[in-house]
């Protein structure tokens, strides 16, 4: 029975971490700079473009791109955590996941992410650990 409520509860997390990363995302969009430092700094993000592999891009299109993916990986891994069944097989692959996300949290990122993909591991984790079989 834990098993089963740890798996849920794992989705419901990253669902929840999906949607915060989401509204963060949209949050920023018409967020103007407001001293020069910030000014700057939002010029040289989305202000020079470069060619990669044939397409011109900024940075800043780089990282919005990597923003919207992180979102839809949270929400696709949550989505598969509401409708597959559950399975010590399926704990571990999405804790596997999971830890290498975690991993990347730690090395690149901010608390936020972190702790959620912590909690999400430690339930997917728990409900491979306690499920029969």
């Amino acid at each position: 029975m834990w098993s089963y409520k740890l798996f849920r509860i794992g989705a419901l997390v990253l669902a929840v971490n999906g949607i915060a990363h989401l509204l963060g995302f949209l949050g920023n969009r018409g967020v103007k700079p407001v001293n020069g430092t910030e000014f700057q700094m939002n010029e040289l993000l989305y202000g020079f473009k470069i060619n990669m592999m044939g397409t011109m891009r900024t940075q800043g299109d780089v990282f919005d791109g990597l923003n919207l993916a992180f979102t839809v990986f949270m929400l696709t891994l949550a989505a598969l955590g509401f409708t597959l069944r559950v399975e010590r097989k399926t704990g571990i692959v999405i804790a596997a996941s999971l830890a290498v996300m975690l991993g990347i949290s730690v090395t690149y990122w901010y608390i936020m992410p972190t702790m959620f993909l912590t909690a999400a591991l430690a339930c997917f984790a728990g409900s491979a650990y306690l499920e029969k079989k």
